[in-house]
């Protein structure tokens, strides 16, 4: 199965009464990611569904990833996604997902980096995603911590392929 996890593009900063729910993408946000999502269409993504976290920065990131690969499927907003967002959550959300061969998960740091590093390594703590990266992972049906392979990362500053290169955030 392949893995895409994606950071919410640049949002608005918090400002005074607004809630943290409520933050929404900036232009500039908006911009850079329909690029990262060009990229990401010309590696290959085609996945088969893409749940997002229910904040409307995560929700807008992945309204564009969908129009940029032309996806034909809904959007799943999934409250597991929404900060909190582990490795059980992402069994959870795949359970009873048949004939999924690859899958988008749109969510937030630090969570999307934790479970990454977790993914490739059950012994590694942290893999930092930019806002509005993306990383590509190979990973069987089971989705068994340490058992997945980095294929690529896509984010504002371009493409990488070495795990080594990608994982200096």
């Amino acid at each position: 199965m392949r893995l895409y996890l994606v950071r919410h593009a640049e949002a608005i900063e918090r400002p005074g009464t607004l809630p943290d729910a409520q933050r929404y993408l900036t232009a500039k946000g908006r911009l850079a990611f329909r690029e990262i999502a060009r990229r990401v269409r010309d590696a290959g993504a085609a996945p088969d569904i893409i749940f997002s976290s229910p904040l409307l920065r995560a929700v807008q990131t992945a309204e564009i990833l969908s129009e940029r690969l032309k996806h034909r499927g809904d959007i799943v907003v999934a409250r597991e996604l929404a900060p909190g967002f582990d490795h059980e959550a992402l069994r959870s959300l795949l359970y009873g997902e048949e004939g999924v061969r690859e899958a988008a998960f749109v969510g937030h740091e630090p969570d999307l980096g934790i479970l990454t590093a977790c993914l490739l390594s059950p012994a590694a703590a942290y893999f930092p995603f930019r806002k509005g990266a993306v990383a590509a992972l190979e990973t069987g049906k089971d989705v068994s911590k340490g058992n997945a392979r980095f294929l690529w990362r896509a984010d504002g500053k371009g493409m990488v392929s070495e795990l080594s290169d990608a994982s200096e955030g």
